[in-house]
């Protein structure tokens, strides 16, 4: 179909462009994932995107990860647990860094020093956003830092066969956006990023527990209650599950036990699914006929909140297309970027080009 010519020179500068020291990662409002590529694997590192700093120097950190996210609402009144990054922008250059400086550590291991990072981030996000990732990366210490869009990193991480011309799709829910994307011969044909997600979730659920129970809860409580036991709105009917959370009671000051199920979670999730749905349903009124086929037939649900019962029948009641979620949502952004990073050239045009024979 294409010619390229010197067919075996250009397999043997493929070989040579394969790179071993290199990380693919997400960085996550809620949690950030590292893949590093190990044979036809990936080694897998998850840490949540929260660094404690000094509050009088907050350049000065004095955790990240899971120490740092222990601290969360619990520091003493000289310290301060934060997260560097909110709906997926960073709002703290010095501790985005830290946490990528820990992430790149964590992902190194015994290597002396990381060749090139691909990092996925949201996919509106602004030229200064990615040059401000790519600024971070190197001052991490990456001799390389490529940004691409997160979606197109879930699909390349899920396995789907971007390279075909009959388009596929990727709904990535995150905890701070979530983004509906369309590729086509390996590149991104439409996308549609809304800045909402598990997190609004999370505190819409801290609201309704405060305005029915006039209890407040933790975040922590919230998101545990997510898990445990969430769901969202659709036809079938799903069982109601429910568990319990502590809180302090908001007229006497105490500890106060109290239960949550499946419907709250669902009443809580239901705006961010609603917005979910309406920008599934603007990116297929673009579409063109030749695309809408193949994305009824390969469309992924990626993200933490893609584990929320009912989210497939819903999708499909909404706007008519059978989804799958992935087998493993929470790292397939970072396995993506891990084979970018991994293969140079995978996304040069001629390349992708060459994948559809």
């Amino acid at each position: 179909m294409f010619s390229f010519g010197k067919k075996n020179e250009e397999k043997k500068d493929e070989k040579r462009a394969a790179i071993t020291n290199t990380l693919g990662i997400d960085l996550g409002t809620l949690n950030t994932v590292v893949a590093k590529p190990a044979g036809d694997k990936f080694d897998i590192y998850k840490i949540p995107s929260v660094v404690a700093v000094k509050k009088e120097d907050p350049s000065y950190v004095l955790a990240v990860g899971e120490e740092a996210k222990m601290m969360l609402g619990r520091t003493p009144e000289d310290i301060i647990a934060v997260r560097p990054l909110r709906k997926g922008v960073i709002e703290s250059v010095a501790q985005a860094e830290a946490l990528l400086v820990y992430a790149m550590e964590l992902g190194a291991g015994d290597s002396e020093s990381i060749d090139r990072i691909v990092i996925g981030i949201p996919g509106d996000a602004s030229e200064v956003e990615r040059n401000a990732v790519e600024e971070i990366g190197r001052k991490a210490g990456a001799n390389y830092v490529l940004v691409i869009s997160e979606g197109l990193a879930a699909a390349i991480g899920a396995g789907l066969p971007i390279a075909e011309a009959s388009g596929t799709m990727v709904v990535d829910i995150g905890a701070g956006s979530s983004d509906i994307v369309v590729i086509s011969l390996g590149g991104i044909t439409d996308i549609e990023t809304i800045r909402v997600g598990g997190d609004d979730i999370d505190s819409n659920i801290v609201e309704l527990v405060k305005e029915k129970f006039n209890v407040e809860i933790g975040i922590h409580e919230a998101e545990k209650a997510k898990i445990e036991v969430g769901m969202v709105k659709c036809s079938e009917e799903l069982e109601n599950l429910k568990t319990v959370v502590i809180g302090k009671c908001m007229e006497t000051n105490k500890p106060k036990k109290v239960e949550i199920d499946s419907e709250m979670v669902a009443e809580a999730a239901e705006p961010v699914v609603r917005g979910i749905v309406n920008s599934i349903a603007a990116v297929l009124e673009r579409l063109s006929p030749e695309l809408i086929s193949g994305v009824y037939n390969k469309t992924v649900v990626v993200g933490g909140t893609s584990q929320l019962r009912g989210i497939k029948e819903r999708i499909f009641e909404e706007v008519g297309i059978p989804v799958e979620i992935s087998d493993d949502p929470m790292t397939v952004v970072a396995k993506g970027a891990a084979i970018v990073a991994a293969e140079p050239r995978a996304l040069e045009p001629e390349v992708r080009l060459k994948a559809m024979k």
